[in-house]
């Protein structure tokens, strides 16, 4: 860009350097425009007025080499600025690419509209990859302006979610404000990957059924979850405020008094596998209560009795001053 003004600058000094130069020979303004242009721009018409004495020929020809080096120049810098900005945006274009090419065990964001962006900033902060998809090529190019991977493409297209690798991915998140999309993408991705957790957002309560049928482990309601917030906000004000600040706090907080939250998978034929609540409390060091399991389904069973026999993908939460063993 730096060449490119100065090259626009030289050949306008050039042109005003020559109309000067003519004038001060007694040329008329409008001859001496006339004969720098046709000079500088090798036109090749007549003189105006005859060219005789040594310092108009002079001149003329400091005219016609300085003009014919500040366009080239001048053009040299432009086609150095287009081809440079060409070979960086395919340079760019295949970093990314490249990217999502290696990316695994990560999430894929379906929609970045302001619940897709909010998703987005989350996962930064945790520092957990993912790949936004959308069709529209606005979104897309903001996903790219804010440093995050993302594909222009239908969603609910196999091919598209492919390209995101679903195969190895390990999250899908439909967040899209129309429900029947949000039901088609979950469709289209249980059945390419069956064991795929799906995360869906429904806008209407009722579509909530169509997306558990379509295959969404979860499904969650913007409107309700701000609903049952604002609610809290006017019935409990300061026990709100109170979480609210502390939300993200509270992990350290806890640690700090020798407390954690433990997320702990079931696997499959694993040791815990069909083991009950109470045999699996038993491998625990020190004191420790249980606050939900989450079933395959999504659906969450808050404070389960103590012989509540555990099963494949369940997920039990614990606030723990041990741990598992």
């Amino acid at each position: 860009m730096h060449g490119l003004y100065i090259g626009a600058l030289m050949f306008l000094g050039v042109i005003l350097l020559g109309i000067t130069a003519y004038r001060i020979e007694g040329w008329s303004r409008s001859d001496a425009i006339y004969m720098v242009i046709i000079t500088v721009f090798s036109v090749g018409y007549e003189e105006v007025e005859p060219v005789a004495t040594p310092l108009l020929r002079a001149i003329t020809m400091c005219i016609i080499v300085a003009g014919d080096a500040s366009k080239v120049y001048f053009v040299g810098s432009l086609v150095r600025f287009i081809t440079e900005g060409e070979i960086g945006k395919a340079m760019e274009e295949h970093r990314k690419s490249r990217d999502i090419e290696t990316i695994s065990s990560h999430a894929i964001i379906c929609g970045y509209g302001r619940i897709g962006q909010t998703l987005a900033r989350e996962l930064v902060a945790k520092k957990f990859p993912f790949v936004v998809v959308d069709n529209n090529a606005e979104r897309v190019a903001l996903a790219h302006a804010h440093g995050f991977q993302a594909l222009c493409g239908d969603a609910g297209d196999e091919a598209t979610l492919s390209e995101a690798h679903i195969e190895r991915a390990v999250v899908l998140a439909t967040v899209l404000p129309n429900d029947m999309v949000n039901v088609f993408i979950t469709l289209t991705a249980r059945n390419m990957r069956s064991d795929i957790r799906i995360i869906a957002r429904a806008e209407d309560p009722a579509t909530e059924k169509k997306l558990k049928q379509a295959g969404a482990n979860e499904i969650i309601l913007p409107a309700f979850v701000g609903g049952m917030q604002i609610a809290n906000s006017i019935t409990h004000p300061s026990l709100d405020s109170i979480l609210k600040d502390a939300g993200r706090h509270l992990k350290n907080d806890l640690r700090d008094l020798g407390i954690e939250i433990i997320e702990h998978p079931i696997v499959a034929n694993g040791v815990d596998d069909r083991k009950t609540l109470q045999q699996l409390l038993r491998g625990i060091e020190t004191g420790c209560m249980v606050l939900a399991v989450k079933k395959p389904d999504g659906s969450l069973l808050q404070h389960p009795p103590a012989t509540y026999r555990l099963e494949a993908d369940d997920v039990v939460t614990l606030l723990s001053h041990g741990r598992l063993i």
